[in-house]
């Protein structure tokens, strides 16, 4: 892609309203939520003694236990038909 020369005089002002909406309200809500994230696992992880690797891992595993549902009581066996 080539630049004319009066690229900049076809340019508009700032960034589109979309644009503009999530650089200014999602994003440092975003950021500011990872990072809250990241302080209480590292307090968590001095408190308990535990690396914060294992104390990810092991939070990401039981996440994904309550929301894939694998521990579900039996619904009958195979004699019930």
């Amino acid at each position: 892609m080539t630049v004319g020369r009066d690229y900049m005089l076809k340019k508009t002002t700032g960034p589109s309203a979309p644009k503009f909406f999530i650089d200014t309200q999602i994003v440092p809500r975003l950021v500011n939520a990872v990072g809250r994230g990241e302080v209480l696992l590292d307090r968590s992880a001095v408190r308990l003694g535990v690396r914060p690797s294992v104390l990810a891992a092991g939070t990401a595993c039981v996440m994904a236990v309550l929301l894939l549902g694998i521990p579900r009581g039996r619904r009958g066996t195979l004699g019930d038909a």
